[in-house]
């Protein structure tokens, strides 16, 4: 068993959007469970995105449009049950922090509902007739995911490993990560089931390919960037 559980650590900033967007899922999460199911249930159906409504959209349509469109947003709050919503939530601690360090707190928050939106578009395009709600951060954060491969291909990221009774820390590089990532969606779409992987795969190549357009002009180099962070300095612990 291995689970990342950091990535490479911020060196200018804290990542206020990022923990923001982690205690906001969870805040929402726990809301819906305060609903009951039926409730939950109505909230998917409002909130969430749903392929065939959203294939009808007319640009400068009517206000329907404006609300539907506005699912592909609300949409990424919404998870389906706790390991749905920890996995999302550790993936976006471990590759957030660095890019968020790297675009700046509102960068980073526009690249991620970017991501989410054109992850939503895509599998819209893909699965035009899907009529139930596609709900969940996964499209915004595989977003994170793509444009960490372009960053910070060899970055470290620490990862606990389970084996033989024995817990130990050990540093992957991010593309290794990110590849066996890669891997498992294709496998998953392969498999079909409930998740939606064309969302995924979607805002993976969003976030691949759109992150330069969201990097300010003042950034560090990729070669400074891939290099180990050194430690913080003392007072500015977490």
């Amino acid at each position: 068993m291995a689970i990342p559980i950091r990535g490479q650590a911020a060196q200018r900033t804290w990542p206020i959007a990022t923990l923001g967007l982690i205690g906001l899922n969870l805040l929402i999460y726990v809301g819906q469970l305060q609903l009951g199911e039926d409730a939950t249930l109505k909230l998917f159906w409002q909130g969430g995105a749903i392929p065939a409504k959203l294939s009808q959209v007319k640009l400068f349509g009517s206000w329907q449009s404006v609300k539907l469109v506005a699912t592909m947003f609300t949409s990424l709050f919404l998870h389906a049950g706790w390991v749905h919503l920890l996995g999302n939530l550790l993936f976006l601690w471990v590759f957030g922090e660095a890019l968020e360090d790297e675009l700046g707190h509102w960068r980073f928050l526009g690249f991620y509902f970017f991501c989410g939106f054109f992850s939503l578009l895509l599998h819209t395009l893909v699965a035009s007739r899907l009529s139930v709600p596609i709900i969940g951060a996964s499209g915004a954060i595989a977003g994170l995911l793509g444009a960490y491969l372009i960053r910070y291909p060899q970055a470290p990221v620490q990862t606990l490993i389970y084996l033989l009774v024995r817990f130990q820390i050990v540093a992957v590089p991010a593309y290794v990560w990110l590849g066996l990532w890669l891997v498992l969606q294709f496998y998953g779409l392969r498999q079909g089931g409930p998740v939606a992987w064309f969302a995924h795969l979607g805002g993976f190549l969003t976030g691949l390919l759109g992150v330069g357009l969201f990097v300010p002009p003042t950034a560090p180099s990729r070669s400074a960037k891939s290099k180990k962070a050194p430690p913080r300095k003392k007072g500015r612990r977490r």
